[in-house]
């Protein structure tokens, strides 16, 4: 093998290697995907499962663009992503000052930090006959459920951003004579802000499970109540369509909240690389 050969060999592989290397992730995920999906299509088709129980991929893809296509869906998301979007702000409009008071406080974290535990390892969905008395069945009752599910992630995320933070940086800020805004916003913040992005993130899934819940009991309209409608119809086709607007909601707006983090904190992105 002559030498230019030799060359164009090891060029071949290592561009081989290097095109690889940038998908293999995709690629691995992507096939992994595609054969599960198979496999479940074989198995229904194949009258190893009821298709009473569980649809195939295509019924549930040909259902998904139906409703989609005579907009039967839309009121359903709608009502669903007012609830979502209304607790999940409520939810950060709470949590984030109550954590940062708890990590700058030891006083406060003391004596709120029982009756947030509390509160997160207790089960939100037993308080749900309690909210719809105490509201009603109107959107309020939802959007309280759906804060009670996610506002202590944010709470114990954001107080343990602020805490981790060295105190020799305050300390420096101080020194140079900054005042305590001047602190939280220069120093606290840009902290403490991956932790509280990280928090969101984790409330994102909260938030949606909570809608579907309180869907499922206190609504006549939105993606849990149409799931729950499903279910009782034995429409797993249309079952599924719900739970697959869901997931895929899930998974942009954790991307959303990723790419957010990246041009806020760039700093946290590039220390990863």
């Amino acid at each position: 093998m002559s030498i230019d050969q030799a060359i164009r060999v090891s060029w071949t592989a290592s561009l081989k290697e290097t095109v690889w290397g940038r998908h293999q992730t995709a690629v691995t995920r992507l096939t992994a995907v595609v054969l599960f999906l198979a496999f479940w299509e074989w198995a229904v088709r194949a009258g190893k499962v009821n298709p009473l129980f569980l649809s195939s991929p295509s019924l549930v893809f040909e259902k998904l663009v139906e409703v989609f296509a005579d907009g039967s869906i839309w009121p359903h998301i709608w009502a669903s992503g007012q609830v979502a979007a209304l607790g999940f702000a409520i939810s950060i409009v709470i949590g984030v000052p109550i954590g940062i008071a708890m990590g700058r406080s030891r006083f406060i974290r003391d004596t709120v930090e029982p009756f947030v535990m509390a509160s997160y390892a207790s089960p939100t969905v037993a308080f749900l006959p309690l909210i719809i008395l105490w509201l009603g069945l109107g959107i309020m009752s939802r959007v309280t459920l759906v804060v009670m599910g996610a506002v202590f992630v944010i709470i114990i995320n954001t107080e343990v951003g602020v805490s981790s933070i060295d105190r020799r940086l305050i300390e420096t800020a101080r020194a140079f004579c900054a005042n305590e805004r001047e602190v939280l916003l220069k120093v606290i913040a840009p902290a403490a802000l991956p932790f509280i992005l990280a928090g969101f993130r984790l409330a994102i899934g909260r938030v949606l499970i909570m809608v579907v819940v309180a869907e499922f009991y206190a609504s006549t309209a939105g993606l849990g109540y149409l799931i729950f409608q499903a279910g009782a119809n034995y429409d797993t086709a249309l079952l599924f369509t719900g739970v697959i607007i869901l997931a895929a909601a899930g998974v942009a707006l954790n991307s959303a909240m990723r790419a957010l983090e990246n041009w806020i904190a760039p700093w946290r992105s590039a220390g990863n690389e």
